[in-house]
């Protein structure tokens, strides 16, 4: 049986009366909420580290890749056998090319075992030299050729490698042991040096003069 409806003191009804809920109103916080400055802060972040990444990159880039800077005006001493530049210059520039003028013009010229063909040079008139400071601070002259490829220019990579323009044969920068390519066994031919404030390159085991 259903529950009997209470009624009152004279047979009336009582009606139960509902209390209405109070309204809760929550009051809005002025600014972002913390997840949205966790998202915000974590994307500046990204940016800013994307943007220094990048500038690194390039700066590194720059410093792995070092083109041949010429020096035009070497001091010719010894009666022509003897060249000398700045030490200050090599060091700056990490690879550096001069262009001596022979007394006289010369085909091509033995040294070390090797023939070296001038005539493909600038008409055999001017020994290529090139000079490089390594990155254990040692300087490194010789003869600018790489003859079996024809090739007289020279560029350093990842700041490690002597490589040749022509045939791309890789030397290491500071030993000129060859590592990879076709003319691994003729690296520049090396001249001996001195080093104080200039460096000064002696031409006389070549047999040849150069003039200013």
């Amino acid at each position: 049986m259903g529950q009997k409806k209470k009624r009152g003191k004279y047979g009336v009804r009582r009606r139960s009366v509902v209390q209405p809920q109070p309204v809760v109103r929550y009051k809005k916080k002025g600014g972002l909420s913390t997840g949205m400055k966790i998202l915000l802060a974590v994307f500046v972040v990204m940016m800013v580290g994307g943007a220094v990444y990048w500038q690194l990159s390039l700066q590194s880039g720059q410093q792995q890749t070092v083109a041949g800077i010429f020096y035009s005006s070497p001091t010719i001493i010894s009666n022509g056998t003897k060249v000398s530049l700045p030490l200050s210059f090599v060091e700056k520039n990490k690879l550096v090319f001069l262009d001596l003028k022979l007394e006289k013009q010369i085909r091509e010229f033995t040294y070390q075992g090797r023939t070296i063909p001038l005539y493909l040079y600038r008409g055999g008139e001017y020994l290529p030299l090139v000079i490089i400071s390594t990155p254990s601070q040692k300087v490194i002259s010789g003869i600018r050729v790489c003859e079996p490829c024809g090739s007289f220019s020279f560029h350093i990579v990842q700041g490690k490698y002597l490589d040749c323009d022509a045939c791309h044969t890789k030397w290491d920068i500071e030993t000129l042991k060859g590592l990879s390519g076709s003319c691994t066994n003729y690296p520049p031919p090396r001249l001996t040096s001195s080093v104080g404030d200039s460096i000064e390159i002696y031409l006389s085991p070549l047999g040849i003069k150069v003039t200013s």
